[in-house]
This record gives structure tokens, C-alpha cells and sequence, in this order.
């Protein structure tokens, strides 16, 4: 074969090859191609997908009130709803502090025996507005290991600089001994007084007024057929609750409330609550209803948070907990019912705001309670005593011309 042929046929194969590979490049750039257009086909697909849908959420939201603010997540559940009070997702920043931490439980001495660890937040509870968890310092030192009596200072310090002050006594005492103060082991204090059902009806009944107790698992069996012959008229009964993390429901709840109709009582049921959000609370209403049944009730589900004493390890402000309240009011709605609040005077005072006006169940131990604000029950007496009830039990007086208020149990 000659030299220019070699060359030739040389030529051909190297065009060859470039054309293979041309062709390979250019087929390679239509498909790069076609996939994204395709990519962006389906990115447009989804992007309306999501802009309907947040066009029907906004549809939604403007068909409920705009009353809570909560610090949890919003879902497509909760403003689809019309039960449910619209909750957004706006945080309270330390802009939004405007009051300082408040003492929720420190009393003003407690007693401890020799040797025993002193850990400052099982005898104090404190909150503040916004920040979650306010800086707790104290001054002045407890020795477990000698008798007498120690004086702290308590400091509340939040995010927005605000403080709030406070004193107590630790009274250590030898294990032999005695000692007297506001609580702890080792106190001598007298029994408080008891309050027979007799000398209750005396003194609280009326034609405005009617008289109840309120039960739980702790009084056990009740005969409630003697309840009623003693004049007792209505029974709250604990349906359960929320506690370390768990649902329950009281053990006695089923025949507390059967028992208590057949005996022609009127009922009402209290969920003993420990929830710290929103979201908690809701499924913790669901579970409440699951066991009520449909039950028909005469008054307002009564919602009782009372764990003040260790409001800081629920990581929660103010503003969380009154958000609690709100939604708990707004779930049992959506079942048909209608909620109140169960607190003492004091958290009344210095943690509710109650400011949609649910009805509340006031707890004050007193013969005449100082309270100003607006109740429709009280819980009077926690050591009542009444024929049918062995031990201690709650004694209320329900105000017949602030019953229609609550919207359940009405006498027309």
C-alpha cells in the first residue's frame, strides 16, 4: 500500500471519530436539556400546589378570630377548624417583656431535718412573662449539717433586665426535735379545721346557692345515695389527667359518674392538666373525650393546672400557659362542650388572664373569700366531710344567678 493511502485511510478513521464523538456531545446536550425542562415543569407543579394550598389557609384563618397568640407551630389542622382560636407563630422577643419575673410559690420558711440536701427549687416556683426560664440567684447559705435557722435572698432576673426580690428561712432541725415554720418535715402544726355538710348547708345555703363536692379516686368508693339524702345537690368528678408526660384516666371516673346520675345528682367532670404546649393539650383532649363518652354534663369541663410549685422544669412563660388554658377551652368546643377554669385565688391573681371571660371555679379556703374578681363556683373547704364520703373531700357553692353564665347546667 502506498504512503499516501496509508494517510488516507488514516485521515477517514481520525474523522470518524470525531464525528462519533460530536454526535455523542450533541445527543448528551438534548437530553440535559429535555431533563430540565422537565425539572422545571415539576418545580412549577409544586410551587402552585403550595401556593393553593397557603391560599386556602389564608381563606381559612379569615373565617376565625384572630384572640390568642401562641409560640407553637401552626398546622394546616389548626386553622382549617373554625373551633379553634387562630394561633401564629409569632415569638415574644425581649421587646415584648414588659413586667418583671414574678415568685409564683416561696414560702416564707421552711424546715428541714439535720442531713438532709437543701435544693432551693423544690420549695420555689416563679415565672415571667416572656422569658421561658428566669435566672434564679441566691444569697446566703444553708448548712444542712448544723441546727438553726438560715436567711436567703431570692433574685429574679429576666432576659429584659427586669428583677424581682424575695426572702425565706430555712429552719434545719435535729432529727429528735421539732420545729415550727410554713411547711417542710418536722412542722407541728395544728389540723386544720373540719367542716361537716350539716353546718356547710347552715351557713352557704340560699335560694341563689347550691351546694356540691368534688371527688376524685382519692375518696375512693362514694355512696352517693347518702350524698344526695344529706342534701348535697351536684358533684364534680375527675375524669383525669396529664401527668410526667402521661395521660390517665382516674380509675374511679366510670362509677363516680354513673353512681352520682342514678342518684339524681348533677355532674360535671375536672381534667387535672400538667400540659406545657398547645399541641400537648389538644391531644390530651381527644384522649379526655375518648373516655367521656358523650356523657352529658351540667356544668363546664373545669381545667385544673395547679403544679406551681415546679413551674420552671415545664420550660413555659406566662403567655404559654394562659395559651394552654385557650386551647383547651377552644378543643373541648369542638366537641360540644363548654370549659372553665379551676385555679386558687392567688394564681388567679398572678398567673391567668382570663381574657375571654371563661367561667371560673375559685378555690379559696376561707369563710368569706376577699376575691374580686368574677366566679361562678367555690371551692370553700378542702377537709369537708359528708355521709357517704369517708375522709376529706372538696365542698363548693355554685351561684345559681351566675349559672347561665357558664352555659351548661341552667334551671329554666
Amino acid at each position: 500500500m502506498s504512503e499516501d493511502n496509508t494517510k488516507k485511510i488514516i485521515f477517514y478513521v481520525i474523522g470518524i471519530v470525531v464525528m462519533v464523538a460530536l454526535f455523542l456531545f450533541i445527543v448528551k446536550g438534548v437530553k440535559d436539556m429535555v431533563s430540565s425542562q422537565l425539572s422545571e415543569s415539576d418545580t412549577t407543579e409544586v410551587t402552585e400546589t403550595e401556593v393553593d394550598m397557603a391560599a386556602q389557609i389564608a381563606a381559612d384563618r379569615a373565617t376565625v378570630s384572630t384572640t390568642e397568640i401562641s409560640t407553637e407551630p401552626v398546622t394546616e389542622a389548626e386553622v382549617t377548624t373554625q373551633e379553634y382560636v387562630e394561633e401564629t407563630t409569632q415569638e415574644l422577643t425581649v421587646d415584648d417583656d414588659v413586667s418583671a419575673p414574678v415568685f409564683l410559690v416561696l414560702p416564707s420558711s421552711v424546715s428541714i431535718k439535720e442531713g438532709t440536701p437543701f435544693y432551693i427549687l423544690d420549695y420555689v416556683g416563679y415565672a415571667d412573662d416572656v422569658d421561658k426560664l428566669p435566672e434564679l440567684e441566691t444569697e446566703g447559705e444553708v448548712n444542712t449539717s448544723a441546727t438553726g435557722s438560715y436567711p436567703l435572698t431570692l433574685k429574679l432576673t429576666d432576659k429584659a433586665g427586669h428583677t424581682t426580690t424575695g426572702k425565706m428561712v430555712v429552719n434545719v432541725y435535729a432529727d429528735s426535735s421539732t420545729s415550727t415554720g410554713d411547711g417542710g418535715a418536722g412542722n407541728t402544726s395544728s389540723e386544720k379545721p373540719k367542716q361537716d355538710f350539716e353546718t356547710f348547708k347552715t351557713t352557704y345555703k340560699n335560694d341563689n346557692t347550691s351546694l356540691g363536692i368534688d371527688v376524685s379516686r382519692w375518696q375512693e368508693d362514694v355512696d352517693y345515695v347518702k350524698v344526695k339524702d344529706a342534701g348535697c345537690e351536684f358533684v364534680i368528678i375527675r375524669i383525669g389527667g396529664f401527668d410526667d408526660g402521661s395521660e390517665y384516666i382516674d380509675k374511679y371516673f366510670k362509677s363516680n359518674i354513673e353512681h352520682a346520675k342514678a342518684a339524681g345528682l348533677k355532674v360535671g367532670v375536672y381534667w387535672h392538666a400538667e400540659e406545657n404546649s398547645t399541641e400537648q393539650v389538644k391531644k390530651n383532649v381527644d384522649y379526655m373525650m375518648s373516655a367521656l363518652s358523650g356523657e352529658e354534663l351540667d356544668f363546664p369541663i373545669a381545667y385544673d393546672w395547679e403544679d406551681f410549685s415546679h413551674f420552671p422544669k415545664y420550660a413555659m412563660n406566662l403567655h404559654d400557659i394562659n395559651n394552654c388554658f385557650e386551647t383547651f377551652c377552644n378543643s373541648v368546643k369542638a366537641y360540644g362542650y363548654d370549659a372553665c377554669l379551676y385555679s386558687s385565688r392567688n394564681f388567679l391573681d398572678s398567673v391567668w388572664t382570663n381574657e375571654n371571660k371563661h367561667p371560673v371555679w375559685l378555690a379559696n379556703y376561707t369563710a368569706t373569700t376577699g376575691y374580686s374578681g368574677d366566679f361562678y363556683m367555690w371551692q370553700q373547704s378542702n377537709t369537708g366531710s359528708i355521709p357517704g364520703v369517708n375522709g376529706d373531700v372538696d365542698l363548693n357553692i355554685l351561684y345559681l344567678d351566675k349559672l347561665g353564665e357558664s352555659k351548661k347546667g341552667t334551671d329554666e
